[in-house]
């Protein structure tokens, strides 16, 4: 018997290999603490309490670790990201055909809008826009700093969040989220105030109507009081995010949906299983998984809580098992284990045990299906053509030029809704600093060319319906 970090391998009459399954299910669930996360603030007096992100408040950093694990998840991520992105924010006028009625866009050049450049320029704006698309890509979530003058006037400089180091503030009495909290280490936060003061605050623009609320807050409009007073504060926080159905604080995106359906599980036991099977160079009769957790519950009910003493339990274990498919006497025998069903998915089966019989696995190619059959939910979860990103598992795949032209026009209408979010501060930006109103900010497509127009490909203004 073999006992490595993350499987064992039992080298009795029956090999075996025994790994612990993986159980994402879950990890995109919310707190639902109410009460928040008091976390001490530099410069207050009072704490500020900040709504968990996820189970343990590490939703993000736990999505980051999970994304780098399948490679179908990580290729789609950055994908989607690159296609959202398009080409470099542009600015046009608005120009309407008098007899068509139809808008126009006209490319607006430096010479007629140079404040307009320069403040793109100088704040970077592509770096901004890219940083924004990955974080839409996988946290479904964004944040830009929008950074007033002295004056409190006008808008001088715009700066991108991690959305993986945000938290929103629990909601006022109103019905308000009033904060934005930034720290690199809400894990190990999450049960006490710290009283270094490292989490940074600033106030949250309001998500539905951050323009308006700006202006509130700038003075230029009244408050619900009816009043206008303008708050000292020079920086305020843009929350970006595409609207998910039940959700107040922070979005959900409908692709986590393949953590749930244990799709992303399976995926990635594939190719681990495999690996072990290659690692060990030998021909194995069962795989036994266990359930994530069993050894914990196991050593629990008997009053185990020494790491040595659990270590050596462990081995235990995998020695029963051993002696259990080894010997002739233990042909014919059955085991009995414990099942349980998810509460969501009372369809879905949880076993502690589960023993599967391995046939022939000497040849090569196996679980090719399975593996085509995972990928291709996953792709179908991400809106993500397979064949748009590479070749899929299996035969006869491959689609035609002018299919995969189409799929990839039909992937970047899709996008239209992300867009609208990568240019909504520069829309804010033109609104508070008083530029031009016949101004808009576009993302130019890229158009794939056919044959018969010259290979390669080419931009594409027009009116951005997609």
């Amino acid at each position: 018997m073999k006992i490595f970090e993350n499987y064992a391998i039992l080298e009795g009459d029956a090999p075996a290999l025994v790994t612990e399954m993986s159980d994402s299910t879950g990890i995109t669930k919310d707190n639902g603490d109410e009460h928040g996360v008091p976390m001490s603030v530099k410069g207050r007096k009072e704490s500020i309490n900040f709504y968990p992100w996820g189970q343990t408040n590490d939703l993000p950093n736990r999505l980051i670790d999970l994304s780098f694990k399948n490679n179908v998840l990580a290729s789609n991520l950055d994908f989607n990201a690159r296609i959202s992105y398009g080409e470099k924010i542009m600015p046009v006028r608005v120009r309407v055909d008098e007899n068509t009625g139809e808008q126009k866009h006209i490319p607006l050049l430096r010479s007629e809008a140079p404040e307009i450049f320069d403040f793109i320029d100088e704040n970077n704006y592509a770096l901004i826009q890219q940083e924004l698309s990955h974080d839409l890509s996988l946290l479904h979530n964004g944040f830009v700093e929008l950074i007033l003058n002295k004056a409190r006037t006008k808008i001088v400089q715009l700066r991108f969040k991690e959305a993986a180091f945000s938290r929103l503030s629990v909601m006022n009495d109103k019905g308000d989220i009033e904060w934005h909290g930034y720290s690199a280490d809400w894990i190990n936060r999450v049960s006490s105030i710290d009283g270094n003061g490292e989490v940074v605050v600033t106030r949250l623009l309001d998500y539905d109507n951050p323009l308006y609320d700006l202006r509130v807050k700038m003075g230029q409009y009244p408050g619900k009081d009816g009043k206008k007073k303008k708050l000292d504060d020079y920086r305020y926080m843009l929350h970006i995010g595409q609207p998910s159905p039940g959700k107040f604080y922070y979005q959900k995106a409908y692709w986590w949906s393949i953590f749930e359906s244990h799709w992303f599980d399976f995926a990635c036991a594939i190719p681990e299983f495999k690996m072990n099977l290659m690692k060990n160079q030998m021909v194995l009769k069962y795989h036994i998984q266990y359930r994530k957790g069993f050894l914990d519950d196991l050593c629990q009910s008997e009053g185990i809580t020494d790491p040595e003493k659990k270590k050596k339990r462990k081995e235990q274990f995998f020695k029963d098992m051993e002696d259990f498919l080894s010997g002739k006497e233990n042909a014919g025998k059955n085991i009995a284990s414990e099942i349980n069903y998810q509460m969501i998915q009372k369809s879905v089966e949880v076993a502690d045990i589960k023993i599967t019989p391995i046939e022939s696995f000497i040849k090569g190619g196996e679980y090719i299906e399975d593996s085509e059959e995972a990928s291709n939910a996953i792709c179908y979860a991400m809106g993500v053509h397979p064949s748009l990103q590479g070749a899929s598992p299996g035969k006869n795949k491959n689609i035609s030029g002018t299919e995969a032209r189409e799929l990839f026009i039909i992937k970047q209408s899709m996008m239209k809704t992300t867009r609208d979010l990568l240019v909504q501060p520069l829309r804010i930006v033109k609104a508070i600093n008083g530029w031009p109103s016949d101004i808009e900010f576009v993302i130019p497509n890229i158009m794939l060319t056919t044959l018969d127009k010259n290979t390669g490909a080419e931009k594409q203004i027009g009116n951005p319906k997609i």
